[in-house]
């Protein structure tokens, strides 16, 4: 067997990758600070219209989707405490 056989695994018989207790992810509401078009805004509400996460902001008159908005992810368990 050469060396090259040798390294290839079967996904049928490897362990699954280990579970995560935990995520990361923007967590919206109300008075969290984000960047805007580089600058600095303050979250009023947020709505989830047509399938579209929106978010109001102090700032603007009209909302904005959350993926124009930069946010620091959040820590969130996974798992009871």
């Amino acid at each position: 067997m050469s060396t090259r056989q040798k390294k290839i695994m079967n996904p049928l018989t490897t362990s699954p990758p280990p579970e995560t207790s935990a995520i990361h992810l923007p967590l919206f509401r109300s008075g969290t600070r984000v960047s805007y078009q580089g600058k600095l805004c303050t979250v009023k509400h947020v709505v989830i219209s047509r399938r579209q996460l929106l978010v109001h902001l102090r700032e603007t008159n009209s909302p904005v989707r959350a993926e124009k908005l930069v946010l620091e992810p959040t820590r969130l368990s996974l798992r009871r405490s």
